[in-house]
């Protein structure tokens, strides 16, 4: 009997086990949507998103970061996975069937992905965050349409690009929070702000907006009434500033950031009615007119005003403002006294005015709340007060730039929390308080630029009365005495300054031999002890961790350190005649020129080699331009090819052919040449004036960049098929033979001012393929087919010409040379990682174009209505430009510095090509952008050695590439020719030049070299640039950073490092 029950026991047993239930929809939707997480650090998706682990209806209530509602059986509604360091590529598309979704929030991870329109389904969204991952792409118009119940939209810190949709604002009437700063999305802003409703926050900083301030105030009235925090900084808005009326609209405002864009105009006044506004940022925009001291008094409720790099003018008396804790009213050109009285403010900026008088005021002013303080680059004078106030908390004093005198007090070295001093190039003397080296709490001193005399007051000075003893844990980092008037010997105690990094105590008087102890400095990367009198042999116990040396001109003597050879010959030389190098014959003679190979090349073959360079060089010179004067001569009465024209823009006629000639001689079987040109029965000529911009001699061709107005062209037998490269016009076509040719004033020379044509037939029609890259702009084949076109340029990828569709919308289209491009397939694909690319200061591109015929390949990007580089270096008379000034050149070089920094360290992406015709002058404060970037990524091997030869023909080629056989741009390739470009900005002579000397003929990067080895270093800027001392320093500091960017690439900084030292730079 039991027997019988045991089979019917087992078969009851498995019905009596827990079951898991089957996941839900939204289940199985996460689960889809996680297998695009490739990487979690944490493990709290991967250890809790199973299907075992689920409630009883099927919902995954245990999951980490999900939430489900009782009510709705089996329905997610909030999926939270923020800052867990998550990467992967995610599929939006998996969580449309999630219908009950209220939150997703994936902020603070490194996720990519791209919004797609089919996740406008999850239509019950209120929250959705995807801030600070790397999101990319547009943002899909049917998106803002159908999520109408978004409260809070927040997709910041990405890379999501193309226009962001402003009517799809309109109904989202419960967004109370818009956030998307720092992407590349751009749009009107007037439409946009026109568009909204009961928003309350709204951030669209770091982005390419564009268009004005609403200029009708009525446009303001829904969202004036809710608007607490406006911030628009950093886009590329223009026009004035909002009227009084538009101000009256905002009734709850708190935070307006403006700064960074152009505005332009005067600042109403009286300001408005304004009362709740805390936070008031306009700096670095177009804005003048008198200071709008109101904003300083009692009546408003500022805490923080930013009016700086503007043009406001007059005085400040007084800032009677008890609330306000910031100000910011530096470069602009204030003038008379300080202020007697700063209120309570905490950071106070009055650098790079007029102020003048003298420091008396600071004795009036509190000391109980002020932190930082900057009068630099004014024109102040006199000596310190002897009483000041007692800043307790004091932690940043900057008035350098200006004209004190006379000594330090010692109340300086007494603020217990100061922590940067920078005093640099004013006229001060005595002695370096030795507070300064008691401070616990210093990490920045800087007094370069001074007449201080003494010793440097550490433990173990002999002569000094105030020598002290270090404190236990000295903070100091950055210590900068040179260009002073010090003596004595560097006593050993500077070795327990343990966190140095930077000492600089070149040009002043300091002997005795460099104390062995310097090598308890761990962390010392750049050591400056140029021009002073120290003697002896080198420690051989110097940090490994230098970056940068230089102990020229000084008495050493002795065998170098082997750890310290692999500095260049300018870190030793000039001076130090007895220093020895290990493998050369005799110690070096102090100029440390013509080493080749670890040996000297003898005095007389260098002159003989330069002599003989010097008669071939004049020979071809005399010889090319009697060519093209015969060649011009010869061609003067030909006549036109049977035209009939009508001119369209002051250089440019449009022309239609007739039945009889299209292109001049045809070839023998009277085909028609393949065309390349954009409308339909067109023929492009481009009559320009004489040569003006920098030409690039090629292998076979010359190439000017212009991207203005069309300029002269000359033939390209390399150039796409269709283009007409024998016009009767013609100047001439350069040879190879030389370098002496890519002298851009070689070049005018021979051109002699005669108009070159460039003629361009074009097909019925475009009846390729056209890609667009974001959706900010639409257009047809045919409308790009039938825009008028002018020529640009050429370089040794193709043709670029300004195309002008049908709507005056403007673009650049480079046409590519045949051969030089990859496969289709290759050629999207790197087309879309290129094309996604948004900063303000580099040229997007916008879309390309793939034709049925191989020699039809365009790019297209934006049309910027500016003049090369290259153009306001080296263009000839008639000038249409004024000199550029040093500090319109050192921002020029901040600016590509900047742009090259987000290409490699954002983008991961080199240049590849850069050169002053591939950087553009935009605007009246001439702001660089970037063009002709990452085309390598398109190019096949070939397309990029020909794009590395010409660079090396045009001087700005790495050394590095020419050892190698298949050269590739490379990030410290970029660092070279931007060295290269630093030197021309410094001493407009083109990379091209030849420049003759007593060393005979050279280049300009060893010119530039030579000139800094022998200490000649004036002799290498541009007249235009000197004159005030000030511009003389910053100038020498401008001309180091370029000599670094040259160095061999293992010495080589990176391009983060050449940023932030010129930064460092000011004037």
């Amino acid at each position: 009997m039991h027997l019988l029950l045991l089979p019917l026991l087992l078969l009851l047993l498995p019905s009596a086990a827990p079951q898991t239930p089957p996941p839900s929809s939204d289940a199985r939707s996460l689960l889809e949507f996680k297998k695009g997480i490739l990487s979690d650090p944490t493990s709290l998706i991967t250890s809790t998103w199973s299907p075992s682990s689920l409630s009883p209806d099927g919902c995954p209530l245990s999951w980490h970061g999900v939430s489900c509602d009782p009510s709705l059986p089996g329905s997610v509604v909030s999926l939270s996975l923020s800052d867990l360091s998550l990467s992967g590529d995610l599929k939006f598309s998996t969580l449309t069937s999630l219908q009950n979704l209220r939150n997703l929030s994936l902020s603070g991870n490194s996720l990519s992905g791209r919004l797609v329109p089919s996740f406008a389904a999850v239509n019950s969204l209120v929250h959705l965050d995807l801030s600070r991952n790397n999101f990319y792409g547009p943002i899909p118009s049917r998106i803002l349409a159908n999520l109408t119940n978004l409260s809070h939209l927040n997709l910041s810190f990405n890379n999501f690009s193309g226009g962001f949709p402003d009517d799809g604002i309109r109904n989202l009437q419960q967004l109370r929070v818009l956030d998307l700063r720092s992407n590349g999305m751009w749009g009107d802003l007037g439409p946009l702000m026109a568009s909204m409703r009961s928003v309350e926050h709204v951030d669209l900083s770091g982005n390419l907006f564009y268009g004005g301030l609403p200029a009708n105030p009525e446009d303001l009235t829904s969202v004036g009434n809710t608007l607490h925090y406006l911030n628009l900084s950093s886009n590329r808005l223009s026009g004035g500033f909002f009227s009084a009326a538009a101000m009256e609209k905002f009734r709850n405002l708190e935070v307006l950031d403006l700064g960074h864009n152009g505005f332009t105009g005067e600042m109403p006044s009286p300001f408005g009615s304004l009362f709740t506004l805390r936070v008031l940022r306009v700096g670095d925009n177009r804005l003048y007119g008198p200071m709008p001291l109101e904003l300083l008094g009692s009546s408003f409720q500022l805490t923080e005003l930013d009016l700086s790099l503007n043009g406001f003018t007059g005085s400040v008396t007084d800032i009677n403002s008890t609330i306000l804790r910031v100000l910011n009213l530096s470069s602009n050109g204030l003038t008379g006294s300080l202020p007697g009285t700063l209120g309570n403010c905490v950071t106070v900026d009055l650098s790079g005015n007029h102020f003048d008088g003298d420091l008396s005021v600071m004795q009036r002013w509190g000391g109980d709340m002020l932190e930082a303080v900057d009068l630099s680059s004014n024109q102040l004078s006199g000596s310190f007060p002897n009483e000041m106030s007692a800043f307790r908390m004091l932690s940043l004093l900057k008035i350098s730039n200006n004209s004190l005198e006379g000594a330090l007090p010692p109340v300086l070295g007494s603020y217990p929390k100061l922590t940067v001093v920078d005093l640099s190039h004013n006229k001060l003397s005595g002695s370096i308080l030795a507070q300064f080296f008691m401070s616990a709490t210093l990490k920045d001193l800087n007094l370069s630029g001074n007449l201080f005399s003494g010793e440097i007051p550490v433990q173990g000075s002999r002569s000094t009365t105030e020598s002290v003893g270090l404190p236990s844990n000295p903070r100091l980092e950055s210590l900068d005495l040179s260009d002073n008037s010090l003596s004595g010997p560097l006593a050993p105690e500077i070795g327990k300054l343990g966190t140095l990094r930077v000492l600089s105590l070149g040009k002043n008087h300091l002997s005795g031999e460099i104390p062995k102890e310097m090598g308890m400095l761990d962390g010392l990367q750049y050591l400056d002890l140029s021009h002073n009198e120290f003697e002896g042999r080198i420690p051989d116990t110097l940090p490994q961790r230098l970056v940068e040396l230089n102990l020229s001109d000084n008495n050493l003597s002795g065998t170098v350190p082997e750890n310290l050879r692999r500095f260049p010959d300018s870190a030793f030389h000039p001076g130090n005649v007895k220093l020895i190098f290990p493998g050369l014959d005799s110690p070096q003679n102090g100029d440390g020129g013509g080493l080749v190979n670890g040996r000297r090349s003898h005095p007389n073959t260098r002159k003989e080699i330069a002599i003989i360079v010097g008669s071939i060089g004049g020979v071809l010179i005399f010889v090319l331009c009697l060519m093209a004067y015969f060649k011009l001569r010869n061609t003067k009465n030909q006549g036109e090819y049977g035209f009939e024209g009508k001119t369209i823009g002051r250089d440019v006629m449009l022309r239609r052919f007739t039945q009889t000639n299209i292109f001049g001689p045809q070839g023998s079987n009277g085909s028609i040449p393949s065309s390349t040109s954009f409308s339909n029965a067109h023929l492009l000529t481009s009559a320009s004036r004489s040569m003006s911009g920098q030409k690039e001699l090629l292998a076979t061709e010359v190439v000017e960049h212009s991207y203005s107005e069309p300029r002269e062209a000359a033939s390209d037998p390399a150039m796409p098929e269709g283009i007409d490269n024998r016009h009767p016009n013609s100047a001439w076509k350069s040879s190879p033979s030389s370098p002496l040719d890519a002298s851009p004033r070689f070049i005018e020379q021979c051109m002699s001012e005669q108009p070159v044509t460039l003629s361009v037939y074009s097909p019925d029609r475009l009846a390729g393929e056209l890609f667009f890259l974001d959706s900010s702009l639409m257009f047809t084949g045919e409308e790009l087919s039938r825009a008028p076109a002018e020529v640009l340029g050429r370089s040794s990828h193709g043709t670029s010409y300004k195309a002008t569709l049908d709507n005056g919308h403007m673009l650049a289209v480079k046409w590519l040379r045949v051969g030089l491009v990859k496969r289709k397939k290759e050629f999207a694909k790197e087309a879309k990682r290129v094309g996604a690319i948004r900063h303000p200061h580099i040229i997007s591109w916008r879309g390309y174009y793939w034709g049925p015929r191989e020699q039809e390949r365009l790019i297209i990007s934006d049309y910027i209505d500016g003049d090369s580089l290259a153009l306001h270096l080296y263009e000839s008379t008639p000038r249409r430009y004024s000199p550029l000034a040093f500090n319109q050149r050192l921002k020029i070089a901040v600016d590509v510095a900047r742009c090259l920094h987000f290409l490699h360290q954002d983008r991961g992406l080199p240049h590849g090509n850069l050169k002053p015709t591939n950087i553009l002058l935009a605007g009246p404060d001439y702001t660089a952008q970037l063009t002709d970037y990452g085309l390598h990524r398109l190019m096949t091997p070939t397309g990029i050695a020909e794009q590395i030869l010409n660079m090396g023909a045009l001087g700005y080629r790495a050394p590095e590439l020419t050892n190698t056989d298949k050269p590739f741009p490379s990030f410290k390739a970029d660092v070279y020719a931007f060295g290269v470009i630093l030197m021309e900005l410094l001493t407009r002579r083109s990379a091209g030049d030849i420049i003759s000397g007593q060393s005979g003929a050279v280049d300009l990067t060893d010119w530039v070299r030579m000139c800094a080895r022998e200490g000649r270093v004036m002799e290498c800027f541009d007249r235009d640039i000197m004159g005030l001392d000030e511009a003389t320093r910053a100038a020498e500091e401008l001309l180091a950073v370029s000599l670094k960017c040259i160095l061999p690439v293992d010495e080589r900084p990176n391009i983060r490092t050449v940023y932030e030292d010129l930064c460092s730079i000011t004037i």
